[in-house]
């Protein structure tokens, strides 16, 4: 994520963060002002990707129309993502990312920091948001309005599904690419979550891991597929009900914002009509933005033009001066 706010490039580097529960989580850390530059509450933010996505999602998202203040922002891996340990005990609930998130948060000396999340990131941001609403001083969503539901009666199907697709996992054949571009390449192509492909390249390296395949003549050939847990590829064992998300959302009391794409996920707008009564407590500002869901990365500067005019505004708000 660039940051730069004056002629000085920001501070880079890959950082590792190692949990109680075993988990090795890796992020990227932007930081300006200098190495020893303190950023405010409302200037650090933890920052959550999306589903099969990593830390990169962030890269592009420039924030340096923040004003010359220092700026500080960590970008997770989550667990099972990029370059992050996957889950022994299996369990990918999104419940987890968020005690994962605020592990990170204790570790890097945070009381209060903002977040800011894409997709399945913006869900962990939400629920982190109302879970640990005395900590967080802005909480913004982009092509998010909270974690996907089912309904009660459905679960026991899902359920099922889960355990159907856990058994046949063994025997799914991981993907396989040649090349550093052929990976990039099938990502450009993924339907309606695909990317251009300057994205492409800034997204795809980070999720890889280099395999070998033994080819019919026996020659062992050296390629790459996906570093992604392969439970992550399968329907998860637990849903949430819209009850169980309201009494999370609820509980928000920071300055809220959700940038949401034209042709992203389409039925965000439902869901934005339905849960804004839930979030009676604090200010929220809706974005409308030209765009598919990945416009964060597409069109950064645009999306970082609503973002950081979003946050200058929030300066005056008693809750974002925690």
């Amino acid at each position: 994520m660039t940051t730069n706010t004056n002629n000085t490039a920001p501070i880079f580097q890959e950082r590792t963060f190692e949990l109680a529960n075993g988990i090795v989580l890796a992020a990227k850390h932007w930081k300006t002002g200098g190495p020893s530059a303190q950023a405010r509450d409302t200037r650090r933010f933890l920052a959550f990707h999306g589903y099969l996505d990593n830390a990169s999602t962030f890269d592009l998202l420039m924030l340096q129309q923040l004003g010359p203040e220092p700026v500080e922002i960590v970008a997770l891996d989550f667990a099972g993502h990029g370059r992050s340990s996957h889950r022994q005990t299996e369990d990918y609930s999104i419940w987890r990312y968020t005690e994962d998130a605020v592990h990170v948060a204790n570790g890097l000396g945070w009381d209060k920091h903002a977040v800011i999340g894409h997709s399945m990131g913006g869900a962990v941001a939400s629920m982190y948001s109302g879970l640990f609403n005395s900590r967080v001083t802005l909480c913004i969503l982009l092509d998010n309005f909270g974690p996907f539901t089912r309904l009660v009666e459905d679960q026991p199907d899902h359920l099922l599904e889960h355990i159907e697709q856990k058994k046949n996992l063994p025997n799914k054949q991981l993907p396989f690419h040649p090349t550093i571009e052929s990976a990039v390449l099938a990502r450009n192509k993924n339907g309606a979550y695909g990317l251009d492909l300057p994205s492409s390249w800034v997204l795809v390296p980070r999720g890889l891991r280099s395999i070998e395949r033994t080819e019919a003549d026996g020659n062992i050939v050296q390629g790459w597929t996906w570093s992604t847990d392969q439970l992550l590829t399968i329907r998860s064992a637990q849903s949430l009900t819209e009850e169980y998300v309201q009494s999370f959302m609820t509980r928000i009391g920071c300055p809220f914002l959700a940038v949401l794409a034209s042709q992203g996920i389409q039925k965000m707008r439902y869901m934005v009509d339905d849960r804004l009564p839930w979030l009676h407590q604090t200010n929220v500002t809706i974005r409308d933005v030209d765009g598919n869901h990945h416009v964060h990365m597409e069109d950064a500067p645009m999306v970082a033009g609503h973002v950081c005019s979003w946050i200058l505004t929030q300066d005056s708000n008693p809750v974002a001066r925690l």
